[in-house]
């Protein structure tokens, strides 16, 4: 079943969206309500060593790798921090590349002490995000490629071409990957990618993201880092990274995301880049049915926005042809085997699924290529999508 249930998690997703319309920071919030939210402040926004200005205004605090907030976590208050994975699969590449395949421009962090992780700050703006949605009905079409072997999973991976679709204020779209396990009612899942999400991270640039729960969104996870669960490694590289896309019909770029479930800790690894940057993980305290495997990869994108408004653009904005200068794409498609080694999975065996009118997104499952491995096209202009 695509996506385990998906549709049935619509509402639920919600709980976790962070779009926020028609409500300032200080307006429609109580004085009871916003000492909570200074109260949560000061637990997401340890004392940093450190503060760091990006070119986009965002802060990013230095934070003592063993102080961040991830301990906060009730199951966590006694976790033993992983320091690398002990399986870590090199990406093969046979043949010649092109500009398809050309690396990414990614920003990194630059500046953080010895000891200290990254983390970007947490403002009030984005609490009352999180904790006014549900006063908003947000709606997520998608369309998605999985592979349906009826086998248990540990990982997935893949290199997704990156793109900046334009979308407005209360929107968002992605280049993902999902890995979920268990009940909708219970659900656990992993999201990550590439998102252009103006709320999450206050700008239209393409910026790196992950998502998280534990019992399909109802009281757990959440976005990045606003909500203590992940645990950050890397010096120099986190959630929010900013990526530089690809133009349509021009240079493409793509970026390398990967998740796996380490065969010893059970920590489920979140590492990105073609030099295979250990980024950090979700501990397995957090997880239920994701605790030891996975029953469902998918790879696509997502494209989110108010009900009753007009959906925005996926990827390149334009329905896919199998041409990866004209839309965007997803190459080296592998999952995970219980040791940690991603390998190529049966193309015969393919569940493609759009939730939303073919007009407005689009999918093109093409295979394996020699060159790039298993693949698809996936985008559309959005719309009135409903």
């Amino acid at each position: 079943m695509i996506l385990k249930s998906f549709s049935n998690l619509v509402i639920v997703l919600v709980l976790l969206n962070l779009y926020l319309k028609n409500y300032g920071v200080e307006g429609g919030i109580s004085k009871e309500e916003d000492m909570e939210l200074d109260k949560k402040l000061k637990i997401l926004n340890k004392p940093p060593v450190k503060s760091i200005k990006t070119t986009l205004g965002n802060t990013y605090d230095c934070i003592n790798i063993y102080k961040q907030p991830a301990f906060d976590h009730p199951l966590l208050r006694n976790h033993k921090i992983q320091m690398k994975p002990n399986v870590i699969q090199g990406k093969e590449i046979d043949g010649p590349t092109s500009s398809m395949v050309s690396s990414v421009i990614r920003f990194k962090i630059d500046g953080c002490p010895s000891g200290t992780v990254p983390i970007r700050r947490t403002t009030k703006e984005d609490l009352v995000n999180a904790k006014r949605v549900s006063n908003q009905i947000v709606h997520r079409h998608y369309v998605s490629a999985q592979p349906v072997a009826e086998k248990l999973y540990y990982g997935g991976r893949a290199s997704i071409s990156v793109a900046t679709p334009i979308v407005g204020p209360n929107q968002l779209s992605t280049g993902q990957i999902w890995i979920q396990n268990g009940p909708a009612e219970e659900l656990n899942s992993i999201e990550f990618g590439w998102a252009v999400y103006p709320n999450l991270f206050g700008d239209n640039a393409t910026h790196v993201f992950g998502l998280w729960t534990a019992d399909g969104f109802k009281e757990t996870g959440c976005y990045n880092m606003l909500c203590p669960g992940f645990i950050q490694i890397h010096p120099t590289y986190t959630f929010g990274e900013h990526l530089i896309g690809g133009t349509y019909g021009g240079e493409q770029f793509t970026f390398d995301f990967s998740v796996h479930r380490d065969p010893k800790s059970g920590n489920w690894w979140f590492i990105n880049g073609v030099e295979n940057t250990n980024i950090g993980y979700w501990p397995k305290e957090l997880f239920t049915h994701l605790e030891n495997d996975a029953s469902v990869i998918s790879y696509g994108g997502i494209a989110g926005g108010d009900i009753g408004d007009s959906f925005p653009p996926m990827g390149h904005e334009h329905l896919p042809i199998s041409d990866p200068k004209y839309t965007t794409c997803i190459t080296d498609m592998k999952v995970s085997e219980k040791h940690g080694i991603f390998l190529d999975f049966d193309t015969s065996k393919v569940q493609l699924t759009r939730n939303a009118k073919a007009s407005c997104y689009d999918l093109i499952f093409y295979g394996k290529d020699t060159m790039y491995g298993i693949m698809m096209f996936f985008g559309g202009p959005g719309g009135n999508c409903t």
